[in-house]
C-alpha cells in the first residue's frame, strides 16, 4: 500500500505540488500534505515523505477518489472500485442451471440435525509447544456458530446438506438432538 502511495505521489505532478486525497478503509486511513519537489532528492525524501504521512481514524469503509486522475490510467479504474465482499456461491451452474454448495464450508463446517453449525478452534495444531495443557484440551473442543453465521452458511449449501445424515457410529450422535430447548425440539408423533 505504501509503495503504490509512493508511486502516485511521484508520478501525479502539478505545477510543482503534488496532491493526494485520503485513503480510508476499515484500520485507519493515511493522509498526505502537499510537498514540495525540492524533497525528492536522496534520503531527505524519505525523511519528508514519512513525516507528511499521518495515521487518522476511519471516517468511510469505502475508498476515496483522489483528487488528480489521469484518463485512462489504472488509478481511474481502481478509484472507481468500491469493496465488494465476495461469498462465492454459484446460483446457476453452467451445466444443469443448479445451486451449487461452498466446498470450503462442507471442510470446515459440520451442520447438527436441529440446524446449528460448529466448527473446530482455530490455530488449534499450530505453535503446540508454546501452549498450556488446558488451553490444548480447549483446542480440541469444538465450538457453535452464532445465528447469522448459521443462517449465511444453510444459504451456501444445499438442501442437500440441510437434511439429517444418518451414519454407523457417528461421533457427533448425541449432538444431533436438543430436546431441551422449544424451537429445536424433536416432534413426536403421538396417536
Amino acid at each position: 500500500m505504501l509503495r503504490y502511495l509512493c508511486a502516485n505521489a511521484l508520478r501525479i505532478r502539478s505545477s510543482g505540488l503534488n496532491y493526494l486525497t485520503s485513503l480510508s478503509s476499515r484500520n485507519g486511513s493515511v493522509s498526505m500534505t502537499p510537498f514540495l519537489d525540492k524533497h525528492l532528492m536522496g534520503n531527505t525524501f524519505q525523511k519528508s515523505f514519512y513525516s507528511l504521512l499521518q495515521v487518522q481514524k476511519p471516517s468511510v469503509t469505502h475508498y476515496q477518489i483522489p483528487l488528480t486522475i489521469i484518463p485512462g490510467s489504472l488509478n481511474a479504474v481502481a478509484a472507481s472500485k468500491q469493496l465488494q465482499i465476495c461469498r462465492s456461491v454459484t446460483k446457476f451452474s453452467l451445466t444443469k442451471g443448479k445451486r451449487k454448495s461452498v466446498k470450503a464450508v462442507l471442510k470446515r463446517f459440520k451442520r447438527l440435525d436441529w440446524g446449528g453449525w460448529i466448527r473446530t478452534r482455530t490455530g488449534r495444531h499450530k505453535k503446540m509447544f508454546r501452549k498450556s495443557n488446558a488451553l490444548k484440551r480447549r483446542l480440541r473442543q469444538h465450538v457453535f456458530v452464532n445465528a447469522t453465521q448459521a443462517h449465511l452458511l444453510d444459504k451456501m449449501v444445499t438442501s442437500f446438506w440441510r437434511r439429517p445424515k444418518y451414519w454407523i457410529d457417528d461421533p457427533y450422535a448425541p449432538y444431533h438432538r436438543r430436546d431441551e430447548y422449544f424451537a429445536t425440539k424433536r416432534k413426536e408423533f403421538k396417536v
